[in-house]
């Protein structure tokens, strides 16, 4: 089973949201496992997030985001693009201290905790002047379950 689905998104705070259900839609429309769909999803969600939050600072009106969900054999890829500054989240961005009670952590730092989490492989790279961020999950596998 192949599938593709490519989606702009503008850098707007309901659109993480709306691409995350369409990649739902689409983990549906061809049967993925569910729980491998909830789990991309949420890390999909929370990458877009901080990409709509962080990448583009005041000056949004340039800003060009690309999803592209893909289905190959036995693998579930979803690969975001942007044309903000150089930032590689999987080394550059902090590491929240979960050991703290939540009343206690600094708001936010979770995303992409959550996605390394919920998601098999997370590649960074910098292709033609855009941050790409590939999210990969075997079908054929469920995910670790987060450790408590």
């Amino acid at each position: 089973m192949d599938a593709a689905l490519e989606v702009g998104m503008k850098p707007q705070s309901s659109e993480p949201r709306r691409v995350a259900e369409l990649f739902e839609r689409f983990g549906a429309e061809h049967d993925l496992p569910p729980k491998i769909v909830m789990r991309m999803e949420l890390a999909l969600d929370e990458v877009l997030t901080n990409v709509v939050s962080y990448a583009f600072g005041e000056d949004a009106a340039d800003a060009q985001i690309t999803v592209g969900m893909y289905i190959s054999g036995s693998l579930v890829r979803i690969s975001i693009e942007d044309n903000g500054p150089p930032f590689n989240p999987l080394t550059e961005a902090a590491d929240p201290d979960v050991e703290l009670p939540a009343e206690e952590r600094e708001i936010g730092g979770l995303g992409i905790h959550l996605a390394k989490t919920f998601v098999r492989t997370l590649r960074y790279e910098r292709v033609d002047g855009r941050n790409r961020l590939t999210l990969e999950q075997p079908l054929d596998g469920q995910p670790e379950e987060p450790s408590e």
